[in-house]
This record gives structure tokens, C-alpha cells and sequence, in this order.
């Protein structure tokens, strides 16, 4: 009997990287002819990379419906009821550590026409040094795992040689954006895992139920080489350890509170993603959030936290303040 797993070896997998991510990036928006209103860009791979909301589980949610739910039981119980966040953070440690792991990486992700693009991030229990430079340097574009990784939720085990292996899998064009070559960038993903201590793993991701193409993305990260040493127990309790975080993190965690906190400093002139380019030449055009959402190929999800990385930008309050302040706006 098949192992209910899948692995990066052997055969191509039938979900590979399509073309489409790697195409350079589109021109600057233009003018719509004949009128003063800036024409919507296409929605398309943002060269500059749009980082997530980074958020630690240290703030609960609060309890005006909790009478309402299931009572939970066993790790997820374990860490609702830890007394703070230090209390949580050793407890997944332990966990961690007893089936062979040393982190576990948390995060959403949003799938648009083959670009992956991260929504937010739990830092709670991942490597600091290895979450820094996944994001600096765009890897998610790159991480051919983000795709191999059936969308069943079964897990997809992984080490360096077998990341190698599936980049050496994957179409490449000769064109590369800003210069930098798609092979290159590959080597640099392996090479910052190395640099990082990390090795093997186990990588799943689970669908968002009432959100197209949202996905939850789970990641254990080991630093022992190779991957014969997950065996299926190893993947059984890795599992348990992850759909538990999930459910912790859905029912129990306030993100938006995080987000708040995070003390980004956002000013107006400082560079600004391509999508929320497109967004604020949207608000200029009158559009309502489903508009821009259906236009720019993005989820409500992702629209409402770039409306708010937006009003935090131009240091608005309301909607309204925002389109004024988009009216004056010179990218």
C-alpha cells in the first residue's frame, strides 16, 4: 500500500510551477485614453514582492462566542489554556523537538494565475533568520514546494537534494525578472536553507474553506539531512501538530490586533507594491471593494488588508480620507 504522503523525487509532479510565474514584470500603468482617470493595470507577478502580515499568537481572541463552540481537547486545549505566550512557545517547542523538528512555519497564502502570494505569517514558532530572508528574497516565487504539495492537505516531504531535483524539474524561460535569472534564484533558496541549519522537512497546505484559491500552508522544518528518517509515524504525529496550530490559530488568535502592533513605518512616498498601485488607481475610479477584488484577480481577504496597509500609509482614517488622499497621490 501507497504511503499518503507525497515526496519531491521520482516522476514530475502532475502540479508543477506554471510559466506564468516567471513572466517580467508589466509595464507602469498608463493613462486611460481620452480621460484623466488612470487605466487598471493586469493583474501580474509585483517584482518588489508584497511581504505578509506577521502576527504572533499572543493575543487571544475574544470570547463573545466561545459558549458557541466545540470545547476543545487535547494540544489545541493545551495551548488555549497556556497562561501566556512564553508558556505556548515552550510547549510547541517540546512538541517539536520530540518527533524530530526543530521550527514550524504557519502561514496564508493566496493563489493568483500561478503566483503564490503571502497574505500573513505566524512567527511564533519559526526560524527568525530563515523567515528574514524567505521574504527579502522572494523565495515563495521560486519554492517549487508551495505547488508540489497536493491540495488534499497530504503532506509533501522534503529535503535539499529532492528541492534540487524538482527545480531541475521545472520550465525555465530565458527571460528573468529585474536581470536576475530564475536558476540563480534557485540555487540562492537552497543555499539560504543551508546557511540557515535547515535541512528536511514536511510541507502541507489545506484549502480555505469559502475563499478561492486561499490556502493555509503548514511547514515543519528539521535540521537533520536526508528524509528516510520520516518515517509515517513521524508524518502521522507531524500532522496532528500542525491541523492543531490550525485550529488554535483559527478559532483562538486575533491577527487584525497584531497587525496593528507591528509598528511598521509606512509613509507615502516610501515604494509601494504593485498591487497597491492598482488598488489606489481603482479607488480613483470609483470601484467598491468586490469591484477591485474581481478586477485585480484577488480575494476579499487580500483587498481588505491592503485597503488597510493603505489608510496606515497615508495616515487616513476612513475610506473616503483614503480616495483623497489617492487624488494627490504620484507613484
Amino acid at each position: 500500500m501507497m504511503n499518503a504522503h507525497a515526496t519531491l523525487i521520482g516522476p514530475a509532479p502532475s502540479a508543477t510551477i506554471p510559466p506564468s510565474l516567471f513572466a517580467r514584470r508589466g509595464p507602469a500603468p498608463q493613462r486611460a485614453a481620452g480621460s484623466g482617470s488612470p487605466a487598471l493595470r493586469p493583474p501580474g507577478d509585483d517584482a518588489r514582492g508584497v511581504p505578509p502580515l506577521f502576527y504572533a499568537d499572543d493575543r487571544p481572541s475574544l470570547p463573545a462566542t466561545a459558549h458557541r463552540e466545540r470545547r476543545a481537547t487535547g494540544l489545541v486545549a493545551a495551548l488555549t489554556e497556556a497562561p501566556d505566550h512564553a508558556a505556548r512557545q515552550a510547549l510547541m517547542k517540546a512538541q517539536l523537538r520530540a518527533i524530530g523538528f526543530e521550527w514550524l512555519g504557519y502561514g496564508t497564502a493566496e493563489d493568483n494565475r500561478g503566483c503564490m502570494r503571502p497574505l500573513s505569517f505566524l512567527t511564533s514558532y519559526a526560524c527568525e533568520s530563515w523567515t528574514r530572508r524567505y521574504f527579502s528574497q522572494r523565495h515563495h516565487q521560486i519554492d517549487t514546494r508551495l505547488h508540489d504539495a497536493p491540495v488534499s492537505g497530504l503532506p509533501l516531504l522534503w529535503d535539499l537534494e529532492s528541492i534540487e531535483q524538482s527545480h531541475c524539474r521545472q520550465p525555465m524561460r530565458a527571460e528573468a525578472e529585474e536581470g536576475e535569472g530564475i536558476a540563480q534564484r534557485q540555487r540562492m533558496l537552497r543555499t539560504d536553507l543551508e546557511a540557515c541549519g535547515i535541512r528536511s522537512g514536511i510541507f502541507f497546505r489545506l484549502a480555505t474553506p469559502g475563499l478561492m484559491n486561499e490556502y493555509t500552508l503548514i511547514s515543519l522544518l528539521s535540521q537533520t539531512p536526508g528524509r528516510r528518517w520520516i518515517a509515517d509515524s513521524v508524518v502521522g504525529r507531524a500532522l496532528m501538530l500542525g491541523l492543531s496550530l490550525h485550529e488554535h490559530v483559527s478559532r483562538h488568535v486575533q491577527k487584525a490586533a497584531a497587525a496593528l502592533d507591528q509598528g511598521e513605518v509606512l509613509h507615502a512616498k516610501s515604494p509601494m507594491s504593485a498591487t497597491q498601485q492598482s488598488i489606489l488607481e481603482a479607488l480613483l475610479r470609483g470601484l467598491g471593494d468586490k469591484e477591485i477584488a474581481h478586477a485585480l484577480g484577488l480575494s476579499a481577504h487580500a483587498v481588505d488588508y491592503h485597503m488597510r496597509q493603505l489608510r496606515r500609509r497615508f495616515d487616513v482614517r476612513n475610506r473616503v480620507q483614503l480616495v483623497s488622499a489617492a487624488a494627490d497621490w504620484q507613484p
